[in-house]
């Protein structure tokens, strides 16, 4: 690149050497028509522009041709790897793909995972709520049961008091000793044949 820099710097300067030559002589003059000077001119010009551009071949062929095979080189560098990362992103599309279906199948068996826990749940709740209801049907059998006998014996006490109560206002009323006893004993076993039914 540098001797490229060069070799332009040193053509530019015998241009305008070439061109000033040329313009140089015919400032002073002022003719019709084209003059021996103009046409030397003219010839010298165009050796300068000759030599000048086999000068230019000679030295800047290579350097040249050098610079478009590099960027020939590179452009295709540059595609290949273009093409390398054309391929690489579409095996990642194809990747990604296969991992979003991967994660709706995914998404799809938590779903199902979830919805089995939850019918599992309602049945365990369902379940327990039927042990429970047990439970308190047993526990309201055993109270009512133990209610009862506690009213049986509540009213097996009335019972005696009251019979107490009686025999002794039948025992006021002055009957004899032999109709006492038989009464309350008529009234004893008629109690006992109720509380026992």
């Amino acid at each position: 690149m540098k001797r490229l820099r060069n070799i332009g710097v040193l053509v530019a300067i015998l241009i305008l050497i070439s061109i000033s030559l040329v313009f140089g002589v015919e400032a002073g003059e002022e003719h019709h028509g084209v003059t021996t000077s103009q046409i030397k001119n003219l010839i010298w010009f165009t050796l300068n522009f000759i030599v000048l551009v086999l000068i230019l071949c000679k030295f800047l062929k290579k350097p040249v041709v050098d610079m478009f095979k590099s960027r020939q080189e590179n452009i295709l560098k540059q595609y290949n790897e273009l093409l390398e990362k054309k391929k690489e992103a579409e095996a990642r599309y194809v990747e990604l793909q296969e991992k979003i279906k991967n994660l709706e199948k995914e998404a799809q068996e938590i779903y199902q995972n979830y919805v089995e826990q939850g019918i599992k749940e309602k049945e365990r709740i369902i379940a327990e709520a039927h042990a429970q209801a047990e439970r308190i049907k047993q526990q309201a059998e055993l109270y009512i049961h133990h209610e009862m006998e506690k009213a049986k014996a509540m009213l097996r006490e009335e019972i005696a008091e009251a019979s107490v109560k009686l025999a002794e206002e039948l025992l006021k009323k002055k009957i004899n000793l032999e109709d006492q006893k038989r009464m309350v004993k008529e009234f004893i076993n008629e109690i006992k044949g109720r509380v026992l039914h």
